[in-house]
C-alpha cells in the first residue's frame, strides 16, 4: 500500500478538522477584518468631506439643584449651554421615569451647601463636594456629561485657589472662561487604499491561527496514525523501501499543508474581494504568499509532536494553544504597539512576528513596486520564518532518530 495514499486516506477520514479549523476559522478572520477595518470603494473611504466636521457628542441632562446658590445655578447654566436640558421636578418617581424612559440621559444632583463647601474646600485644600449623578440608558452620554461637571467644579475650585478673596461672580467668570478653552479638533478622512490594506493585513495576521491549528492537528494526526504498530507493519511489509515510505509521508504532509494554506487564501480572497480588487495583483500575491511560507512552521511543529508520540487529544490542545499564542504575539488580536516592551521583545522569538513584518512590508509597498528597504524587510521576514521551520524540524528529526534507535 502506498504510504502517500494511506496518509491522504487518514486525513480524508477526519474532514471536520479541515472544515472547522481551516474554513470556519478563516471565515471568522474575514468577519474580524471586515468589522475592524470597515470600508469599501463606495463607502466611508470615498465619502464626501461634509462628514469631516467635528461635532461634540450630544446628551439630554437634567439638573436637580438642591443648593439654590449662585454657583449651583451657574453650573446648571453651563450644562444648559453644552447639552439639552430637560426639566424635571425633584420627585423620586418622576426622576426614575425620566431616566428609565430615556427622556434624560442622566440626572445631576447638586447637594445643599454645595457653594459653601466648594469655596471652603478650595481655600483650605480640602476635598471638593461631589455632584451625584444617575445614569440612564445611554451610559456613554452620561459619562461624558459627568466629566464636564467634574471639570467645571475643578476649574471653579482652581479659580478660588488662585484668588482666595474672589466672590462667587468672579469665580464663575474665571471658571467659565477656562471651561471654554478647548483644543482645536480636525477629522481626517482616510484615503481609499488604507481600508483595503487594513482589511487584508488583519485577515492574514488572524489567518496564522487557522493555519497553525489546522496543520498541526491534521498533519500531526496523519503522522500519529502512520506510527501505530499495526499500520506501520503493514506498510513495512509492502514493496516500498524505507526511503520511499519517508518521502511518501513527507509528500502527503506537504500536500495537506498546501491545501490548508490554499483554502485559507481562497476564503480571504473571496471574502475580501473588494479590498483585493483595489490593490495591485502583485502586492496581493506577495502578501498572501507569506501564508505558504508560514505554513512550514506548523508543519514542522506537527512533525515534532509526531516524533514525541502525541495523539489526537494532545494534537488538538497543542494546535489550538499554539495557534492562539502565536497569533496573539504576532499582533492579530491586539496590535503590538499597545503592548509593553517586554511583550514586544518576546514576540521577536516567534515566527508570527516575522511573518507579519513581511505582510506589512508587502502591503506598505508603493504601486510602482518595492523600495530597497521594503524588499529587504519582506525577504527578512519570510526568511526568518522559514528558519524557524527548519530549526523546529531539526529538533523533530533528532527526536525521531532517538526514538527509532530506542526501539
Amino acid at each position: 500500500m502506498s504510504t502517500f495514499k494511506a496518509a491522504l486516506r487518514v486525513a480524508a477520514a477526519h474532514p471536520l478538522y479541515i472544515v472547522i479549523y481551516t474554513v470556519f476559522v478563516s471565515l471568522m478572520g474575514v468577519f474580524v477584518a471586515l468589522s475592524v477595518a470597515s470600508g469599501s470603494p463606495d463607502g466611508p473611504a470615498n465619502a464626501p468631506a461634509q462628514g469631516s466636521a467635528y461635532e461634540p457628542y450630544g446628551a439630554k441632562v437634567a439638573v436637580v439643584d438642591r443648593d439654590g446658590s449662585v454657583l449651583s445655578r451657574a453650573l446648571g447654566d453651563y450644562l444648559g449651554g453644552r447639552y439639552e436640558c430637560v426639566d424635571v421636578t425633584d420627585d423620586e418617581a418622576e426622576l426614575q421615569d425620566a431616566v428609565a424612559t430615556g427622556r434624560a440621559d442622566c440626572v445631576f444632583f447638586v447637594p445643599a451647601g454645595f457653594s459653601e463647601e466648594l469655596l471652603s474646600a478650595a481655600r483650605s485644600g480640602g476635598e471638593l463636594p461631589q455632584v451625584q449623578e444617575a445614569y440612564g440608558v445611554s451610559t456613554q452620554a452620561s459619562a461624558l456629561a459627568g466629566m464636564d461637571v467634574q471639570r467645571w467644579v475643578s476649574l471653579a475650585a482652581a479659580s478660588v485657589s488662585l484668588d482666595p478673596s474672589a466672590n462667587e461672580a468672579q469665580v464663575i467668570d474665571l471658571a467659565e472662561r477656562s471651561a471654554d478653552e478647548r483644543a482645536d479638533v480636525e477629522v481626517h478622512v482616510a484615503q481609499a487604499e488604507n481600508w483595503a490594506v487594513d482589511q487584508i493585513s488583519v485577515f492574514l495576521k488572524f489567518a496564522s491561527y487557522a493555519i497553525t491549528s489546522s496543520v498541526v492537528i491534521s498533519v500531526g494526526l496523519v503522522l500519529s496514525v502512520l506510527s501505530e504498530p499495526e499500520l506501520r507493519r503493514r506498510l513495512e511489509a509492502g514493496p516500498q523501501t524505507p526511503r520511499s515510505r519517508a518521502l511518501g509521508t513527507l509528500a502527503s504532509c506537504l500536500v495537506l499543508t498546501l491545501a490548508v494554506c490554499t483554502v485559507t487564501t481562497l476564503v480571504g480572497l473571496v471574502g475580501l474581494r473588494g479590498a483585493v480588487a483595489s490593490l495591485p495583483a502583485w502586492q496581493v500575491a506577495l502578501a498572501f504568499g507569506t501564508s505558504y511560507v508560514f505554513g512550514l512552521v506548523p508543519l514542522a511543529i506537527a512533525f515534532l509532536l509526531g516524533s514525541l508520540g502525541a495523539r489526537e487529544e494532545a494534537l488538538n490542545a497543542c494546535g489550538n494553544i499554539l495557534g492562539m499564542v502565536m497569533s496573539f504575539m504576532g499582533g492579530a488580536w491586539v496590535p503590538l504597539s499597545f503592548m509593553g516592551a517586554t511583550v514586544v521583545a518576546a514576540a521577536h522569538f516567534l515566527p508570527t512576528f516575522w511573518t507579519n513584518a513581511a505582510i506589512d512590508a508587502a502591503l506598505g509597498a508603493a504601486d510602482s513596486g518595492f523600495s530597497a528597504a521594503g524588499a529587504s524587510a519582506y525577504l527578512t521576514g519570510i526568511g526568518i520564518t522559514a528558519l524557524f521551520a527548519v530549526a523546529i524540524a531539526a529538533v523533530g528529526l533528532a527526536l525521531a532518530r532517538n526514538r527509532q534507535q530506542g526501539r
